[in-house]
């Protein structure tokens, strides 16, 4: 035999310790094997968490319509009583047991069990977290996540003293859904609502039953309208952290632009001249193309977009802090309520807006305005074209 034929069976032997050891070898799943995935860029997160669909887009009163001075008729007697008496504020003693009261009790005005089997409403939309038996009867508990100055808030409102309930937690609920109605639960006890709201849920063990506690009524007053960035037409949404701009049709993105921030890029804008960016929920209220005179006319670049700065959370929040006076307060507010350019020449400063710039400036974030955004010039026609007047500016950290 040839010493070629003698070497085959060696051969042979060796390709298939070779195959068997291939055959052996570990598969890695695809799923390992594919790169990490990439964070999502916070501009584009904000702008997921603005278009929630569950977002509320305002708040109710519970009884007595959706202001909560509607009379109503009694189911026994079918007498017709003028409307509802709201007591206690969370901190409050209760006149009956000495206990801070946490919320707002609604009596209905004839007294007694009259409002009892009157309808109690959901103040706002939200998801049902919790339903349970409470000493003041049967309670709902509803969390609400809404927009308020820009900034994203959750609350929940806990009905309590209730009848003929018959959601159960995970259901979402509209504005003025129907919760149940007035428990009339017999002698010695109170036929009433008692009305919660809280913005920490649970409440917090180691602090007081009054802690985290909205006083209800004063709460509703002041969010009765919100901004629901999804059914905006049209919205700008500005990230500051990522120096990013969107630009939003219909709760869809369809620009995505790079910006320039002001000289002090953090922190809202307090007061004039430190030159600091806004920062919550505005509208453009002019519009105007250049060229533009006097001395700083030539950093606008071409195009000019003004926002309505400082807005009513401005006026308030610098009125709360002594930095500006009643007077001035009460014109900003009027101004914004009217669609009108707030006063510009207070302690809180004006002229705020988005423009472009001298020249176009690099990739990489810019500090470089008096506390407008800045845009490169084609980006800036390119907004200017798209945008109209009344348009909401969302201005975020």
């Amino acid at each position: 035999m040839s010493s070629a034929c003698r070497l085959l069976p060696i051969i042979a032997s060796l390709l298939i310790s070779v195959v068997h050891g291939l055959a052996e070898e570990p598969v890695i799943p695809a799923e390992e094997s594919a790169a990490p995935p990439q964070p999502v860029p916070a501009h584009l997160e904000l702008a997921k968490k603005l278009f929630d669909p569950g977002l509320a887009d305002g708040f109710d009163f519970p009884a007595g319509g959706p202001e909560g001075k509607a009379p109503y008729t009694a189911k026994a007697t079918r007498r017709k009583y003028a409307g509802w008496k709201v007591t206690g504020k969370p901190g409050e003693a209760d006149a009956d047991t000495g206990q801070p009261h946490t919320g707002e009790a609604w009596n209905g005005s004839g007294g007694g069990t009259t409002d009892a089997g009157q309808p109690i409403f959901a103040i706002a939309a939200g998801v049902v977290r919790e339903v349970k038996e409470t000493p003041r009867g049967p309670a709902v508990t509803i969390e609400h996540r809404f927009v308020e100055n820009g900034a994203l808030r959750t609350v929940w409102s806990t009905s309590a003293g209730l009848a003929d309930v018959t959601l159960k937690a995970g259901d979402p609920v509209k504005r003025r859904q129907p919760l149940g109605t007035i428990a009339n639960r017999g002698a010695g006890t109170t036929t009433q609502l008692y009305l919660e709201i809280r913005t920490q849920w649970p409440p917090p063990a180691e602090a007081g039953p009054a802690a985290g506690c909205e006083p209800p009524s004063a709460f509703i007053r002041a969010h009765r309208t919100l901004t629901v960035p999804a059914k905006e037409k049209s919205l700008i949404i500005a990230s500051k952290k990522d120096y990013r701009l969107l630009y939003c049709r219909d709760g869809k993105v369809v620009e995505d632009l790079p910006i320039a921030l002001s000289q002090k890029p953090l922190g809202p804008k307090t007061e004039d001249g430190d030159n600091r960016t806004p920062e919550g929920e505005y509208r453009i209220i002019q519009k105007a193309v250049g060229p533009f005179d006097g001395e700083w006319g030539k950093f606008l670049g071409s195009r000019w977009m003004r926002i309505n700065y400082p807005n009513a959370h401005d006026a308030r929040t610098a009125l709360d802090a002594g930095r500006i006076n009643k007077g001035k307060c009460e014109a900003i507010l009027a101004a914004n309520a009217a669609g009108k350019m707030p006063l510009a020449n207070s302690e809180l400063g004006g002229g705020v807006g988005i423009h472009g710039w001298v020249s176009d400036w690099p990739d990489g974030p810019q500090n470089l305005t008096w506390g407008c955004l800045s845009l490169r010039e084609a980006d800036l026609k390119k907004l200017y074209s798209l945008v109209a007047k009344g348009t909401v500016v969302i201005i975020s950290p």
